[in-house]
């Protein structure tokens, strides 16, 4: 269990830093849709995870604001205050890039019958699921993003996307992954502080990977099928490896995804690839300068 730090000096400056090091930013990204279907043969896997998560992301909301009405650290808390506010944002911006996948071609309208069943889920989850149950599923969550978004950047997967270079779509993928960095420990401390049952943690976590990963192949394939455009200009319908990296990153990623089971596991002591600083302070930089704009 998390201890309480009775210095309110000490808990001022954690509270500071925690803002800090999560910092809420409000984007603003023009993604052209030309773009979006001339992207697709080498990204669309990211795609299948974006038309989740303007469902999973007020799942994780819902389930954090839970959590804090029963949360007694005043640092845990604010840390879940920080992720409510960056999740928050997420799903906004994805939905944009949603509405513009579904555009791609007038079948990809049938997405929607997947992201009803995926919303029911979430708000079956939400009513008929314990506390305990939803924090675990949203720490196996948080968990796989952390250890894909981390080699994402140790990689810099992000600097070699050609077919979207420069653009407001990397912008996007590399700010939710930046954010997904940054709040790696929210829900693992959150959940330790409420309960510290590793067990249970890990057999409910591990079901909330498989159930959203099922759902991202689901969406994943159906855009595969249904993109009639990516194939007219001759290319396969498979990701590059400029996304998918070599069999190395693979393996690299799967052995990350491995260590959330071991027992001693705790995300706060991993340590982050040096670039996540200076993507962190041009994002924030960005922020600043959209809120300038629209103010």
């Amino acid at each position: 269990m998390i201890e309480h730090d009775a210095n309110s000096a000490d808990i001022s400056a954690q509270l500071d830093a925690i803002q800090s090091s999560m910092p809420i930013r409000i984007m603003d990204f023009e993604i052209e849709p030309d773009l979006v279907i001339k992207a697709l043969p080498e990204i669309f896997p990211a795609y299948g995870i974006s038309m989740t998560l303007p469902y999973l992301e007020p799942y994780l909301v819902r389930t954090m604001r839970e959590a804090l009405k029963h949360c007694t650290d005043p640092k845990v808390a604010q840390q879940v205050r920080q992720f409510i506010g960056q999740e928050a944002q997420h799903y906004r911006q994805h939905s944009v890039l949603n509405d513009m996948i579904r555009n791609i071609s007038p079948e990809l309208e049938g997405l929607r019958d997947i992201e009803k069943q995926l919303e029911a889920d979430y708000q079956r989850f939400t009513k008929t699921k314990s506390l305990k149950f939803n924090l675990a599923y949203a720490e196996g969550f948080e968990a796989a993003t952390f250890a894909g978004g981390r080699l994402n950047f140790q990689n810099k997967v992000f600097d070699r996307l050609e077919s979207i270079k420069g653009s407001g779509l990397l912008q996007l993928f590399l700010w939710h992954a930046l954010e997904e960095v940054e709040h790696h420990a929210v829900t693992f401390n959150i959940y330790d502080h409420l309960y510290g049952d590793y067990l249970y943690r890990l057999v409910a976590g591990t079901y909330g990977q498989y159930h959203f990963f099922k759902y991202v192949f689901l969406f994943t394939k159906f855009i595969a099928k249904n993109a009639p455009q990516a194939l007219e200009r001759g290319r396969a319908l498979w990701p590059s490896q400029n996304l998918t990296g070599d069999w190395r990153e693979q393996f690299s990623l799967l052995r990350e995804i491995a260590r959330v089971y071991a027992p001693n596991y705790d995300p706060s002591k991993i340590r982050l690839p040096d670039n996540v600083a200076h993507h962190s302070k041009m994002l924030v930089e960005q922020a600043r300068a959209i809120r300038k704009i629209t103010a």
